[in-house]
């Protein structure tokens, strides 16, 4: 049963756990719940950061959570001890009903791509059908595995491992319509010149052409970075990088209504195209093996996710990228990566291995409670908006033709924004100029902890120790609450700021360079907007030991870019300490720069040194123990 969005005079907008609670709690109860608690996540992130640079995050990923706990399993699969159990556990997935389980039992079962695995489905990004050990892509089914500790899928064939949905959206197909009304910051309604193609309940892309900056009159959103026009960002369409997806759930006549508040002002020729979507697409409990490269020139992903909503990957390790990602995701909505290892791969140089990569058209999805070693970027951007990437636990990140320099990067291509960065331990934080620009990033309690290993050598990386990247065109970011630097002893840098054609890149902040060469910019126009757009505040850092508002700042960096001391929430999305945060030594919220001890370790960090680091299975049923029913979390209301 799905629970209505409730309305009262003065509240709106229920959370997913509060749309749940009413399941359990009556009415009554749950209105003088709200009542109690009108201090909305939105609210507080807003005291914090000006509403035109923030959305409400609160709402992200699976209403009502994963739902798949209480679906019936259509059969249970075990491994045939031979060769090859892709067609058997592909005919189950196929003969299953919608909203049910294949189950695979504990054991090693083989994966071999044939033609009698996947053919005839939707084609896939690599040629014209799709290649992969197994795809779940016609309807709402789950595979779901004993445990990744003892269910293991292995594969070598190249290609993708796990297919999950339909393709993406290609730029040929696409149906533009034009936006005549409507198209600002926090609408929900908007009027189209035709509703050809679109249906009640179907998703939209709404973009616009790249836009200038209203402040400065500036260029504020470019898919030409320094290596040039990036013609495949969001997915061929280099002049409309912006891009949000949501859900309609309403027509009348030419106007449609939104399932999510618009996160931005499309006012440049805004338009909506179709997105067709398979939705309730769940993968969980398993162990997916990487046993050879693809060898291709950059293509496949371990678990492929397009054309999804509301679907999830969970529980899952996945181990050696066969050469783009572990979890790759294109026209994805309100959906959730959590509670995953992610562990290395066979490519570490240029677009490969990757951990998890929303690359285009992603939106309103959590990224959650994930582990991921070894990755040539952990966590990197697309063309994304509106997403969270929460209490994830990167450990070395190196870049294969440079594997002594910090590598992760957090935004690379054109162009996402509005994103929430929340609670993840990172060895740095880069969002770059190589495929064009971002901007909107919120970057909250998060650990940057400026230590990755040298996989040449074994011993820490000793070049580009820059904590924070922010790099000639990504403007409007806010940096609030972080822990910068090595902690609690030690900092190796003596710098707390650098500009943008410093020599160097060793330093707490590095403000506008145009790349990671050491060019000189281009225009010092764009590269000092980066730090005069920059909001920060709250934020303790390993070379002047202290937390930095704009009443103490050091010498050489912009006073305006900080904000007045003042007490922030422990969370933007959360709304109080959530159920997983429960491994003995999880302290909520776990990096506070103004306490005592600034830096706790996340749950991800703790699994990580309790199981995999000391040579033991991922296990995170033993990571994040079940707790009984609680009252609703993630309560929202806003004051009207």
């Amino acid at each position: 049963m799905r629970i209505r969005r409730y309305t009262m005079p003065a509240i709106h907008m229920l959370s997913h756990a509060t749309r749940r609670a009413a399941k359990i709690y009556h009415l009554p109860f749950l209105a003088t719940l709200l009542l109690a608690l009108m201090v909305s996540t939105i609210v507080r992130a807003q005291s914090l950061i000006p509403s035109n640079r923030t959305v409400d995050w609160s709402q992200v990923g699976i209403p009502g959570g994963i739902p798949s706990a209480n679906w019936t399993i259509y059969t249970t699969l075990s491994p045939s001890g031979g060769s090859d159990d892709s067609v058997a556990i592909q005919n189950a997935i196929n003969a299953a009903p919608a909203g049910s389980v294949v189950r695979l039992t504990a054991g090693t079962f083989t994966l071999h791509r044939a033609s009698t695995v996947c053919q005839g489905k939707a084609d896939d990004f690599a040629s014209g059908v799709y290649e992969a050990g197994l795809c779940l892509t016609d309807k709402a089914v789950v595979l779901r595995g004993a445990g990744p500790n003892s269910t293991i899928l292995n594969y070598g064939d190249g290609a993708n491992i796990i297919s999950m949905g339909r393709t993406y959206q290609s730029a040929a197909t696409i149906n533009f319509i034009n936006v005549t009304s409507g198209a600002t910051k926090g609408s929900t309604s908007l009027t189209l010149a035709s509703t050809t193609g679109i249906t009640l309940n179907s998703y939209i892309t709404i973009t616009q052409l790249n836009p200038n900056d209203p402040a400065d009159g500036l260029l504020l959103v470019t898919a030409t970075g320094y290596e040039g026009l990036c013609d495949y960002c969001a997915h061929n369409l280099p002049t409309k990088v912006m891009e949000q997806v949501d859900k309609v759930v309403g027509i009348s006549g030419n106007v449609v209504t939104l399932e999510r508040p618009l996160y931005f002002d499309y006012l440049n020729s805004p338009q909506v195209y179709h997105l067709p979507m398979i939705e309730n697409v769940g993968l969980e409990n398993l162990r997916v093996v990487g046993t050879s490269s693809s060898g291709t020139t950059i293509t496949f992903k371990n678990i492929n996710l397009e054309s999804c909503a509301h679907c999830w990957v969970h529980n899952v390790e996945s181990d050696m990228c066969v050469d783009r990602a572990h979890v790759y995701l294109a026209d994805v909505y309100g959906s959730e990566i959590s509670n995953n290892y992610l562990n290395d791969g066979f490519n570490h140089n240029s677009g490969g291995t990757y951990g998890i990569y929303p690359e285009s058209r992603v939106s309103e999805t959590l990224i959650q409670n994930n582990i991921i070693r070894k990755a040539r970027h952990s966590d990197p951007l697309g063309a994304a908006s509106g997403n969270v990437i929460a209490y994830n636990y990167a450990i070395d990140p190196y870049l294969g033709e440079f594997p002594n320099s910090l590598s992760d990067r957090q935004s690379h291509a054109a162009h996402p924004y509005m994103n929430l960065f929340e609670g993840n331990t990172w060895p740095n934080v880069e969002v770059d100029f190589v495929h064009g620009s971002a901007g909107y990033h919120t970057f909250f309690r998060n650990y940057i902890n400026m230590t990755s290993t040298n996989p040449s050598t074994g011993l820490p990386q000793t070049s580009a120790l820059h904590a924070m990247k922010i790099a000639y065109y990504n403007n409007y970011d806010n940096v609030f609450g972080n822990a910068i630097g090595s902690y609690p002893t030690g900092c190796n840098t003596t710098n707390y700021q650098l500009g943008y054609n410093s020599p160097g890149n060793d330093g707490i902040y590095f403000l506008g360079p145009y790349d990671d060469s050491g060019t000189a910019s281009p225009n010092t126009t764009l590269s000092v907007k980066v730090e005069n757009s920059l909001l920060r505040g709250g934020n303790w850092d390993c070379v002047t030991n202290s937390v930095i508002w704009n009443n103490n700042v050091p010498s050489g960096s912009l006073v305006s870019s900080y904000i007045s001391p003042q007490t922030m929430p422990a969370s933007l999305y959360l709304s109080s300490k959530p159920s997983w945060f429960t491994p003995s030594g999880a302290v909520w919220p776990p990096i506070d720069p103004v306490a005592s001890t600034k830096v706790n370790k996340t749950p991800a960090q703790i699994c990580y040194e309790n199981g995999p680091k000391i040579g033991g299975a991922f296990n995170p049923s033993s990571c994040y123990s079940a707790i009984a029913p609680q009252p609703p979390t993630k309560l929202t209301a806003i004051v009207q």
